[in-house]
């Protein structure tokens, strides 16, 4: 079967710094391109999802054959497994989709398989197709907790944010104990700007897992997005000082730090996971936008709106 590998190009973070009185005149538009190797910006559990709608998708194929590779055709079940599983643990996310999607051929109905597949499929942003295998198997077991968890995981990360929460909500209902589940259900609903629900998930993930720098991640983005950024920083600092962060808490943080001025250390962090080149234009872009008299009449645009909406409110 063709495994897509699909990467996005620099999604666009939206974020808000708030000022005294309610005055709301800071927004930054940093387009973050650090990610693209690296999976995303906000991790729904095992995979990271961007909190923020992406450019149009540039595709190549992983693999050339519709059918099983002839090496794996003789290999049983159990083995591809572990082989999958070894793939993923070592980041090979390309190979580790070839397997279950030889495992997936032989398992069709099984929903362990479609969602070990799907998960796998999203590492390597090919969404189309997790979609379709979480479709499928959806229609057959609707109230499998990890069925919902992850095709509620694939409806977040494609965009289609409201039917992703409907589907994590109820698989938390299920399942109350998966910190992964919360996690992806927190950024569901930072999409949606449901930012002190979204919070309250992380910190419900965190109780889970104390100290897991994805949930971390994931809460420092969530405050950026809602205007706190010191409450970010700290948070994100929190992430990357774990020793099991990885590049998604470091690059985020240097985003943060970008977006505050300070471009020394988030200099320093982004050339620490990412070639020389790219590190530099993610700086580069940094500056430009920040520099940009069209954001800050987007800035205004949006305050504008905001205003108008808390106005509403009762």
């Amino acid at each position: 079967m063709t495994v897509t590998v699909e990467t996005e190009k620099c999604p666009v973070i939206a974020l808000r710094a708030k000022t005294d009185f309610g005055q709301r005149k800071l927004f930054a538009t940093v387009a973050f391109c650090a990610l693209v190797a690296l999976g995303g910006c906000a991790s729904t559990g095992s995979t990271p999802t961007p909190q923020a709608s992406a450019s149009p998708k540039a595709t190549t194929e992983a693999a050339a054959s519709d059918a099983p590779l002839p090496e794996q055709a003789a290999i049983s079940d159990a083995d591809l497994r572990k082989m999958a599983q070894e793939a993923t643990h070592k980041q090979d996310y390309i190979s580790a989709a070839t397997y279950w999607s030889t495992l997936h051929e032989r398992n069709t109905d099984d929903p362990d398989t479609c969602v070990y597949y799907s998960r796998a499929l999203r590492q390597i942003g090919s969404l189309e197709q997790a979609g379709t295998v979480m479709q499928k198997i959806y229609i057959l077991a609707p109230e499998d907790e990890n069925v919902l968890a992850e095709y509620g995981k694939v409806l977040t990360s494609a965009g289609k944010t409201d039917q992703g929460v409907a589907m994590l909500q109820h698989a938390a209902e299920l399942n109350q104990k998966d910190w992964s589940l919360l996690s992806a259900l927190g950024v569901g609903l930072d999409q949606l700007g449901r930012f002190s629900e979204a919070q309250a998930k992380y910190q419900q993930a965190l109780a889970l897992s104390k100290d897991n720098p994805t949930v971390l991640t994931n809460l420092g983005l969530s405050y950026a997005q809602s205007g706190d950024l010191d409450k970010a920083e700290s948070v994100l600092r929190q992430a990357v000082a774990n020793p099991m962060s990885d590049a998604h808490a470091r690059q985020n943080l240097a985003l943060i730090l970008g977006i505050k001025g300070n471009f020394e250390e988030a200099t320093r962090l982004v050339h620490a996971d990412l070639p020389a080149q790219v590190a530099q234009n993610n700086i580069d872009y940094m500056h430009e936008m920040l520099a940009a008299p069209a954001v800050y009449k987007q800035m205004e645009q949006l305050d504008a709106k905001a205003a108008s909406a808390d106005t509403a409110q009762p």
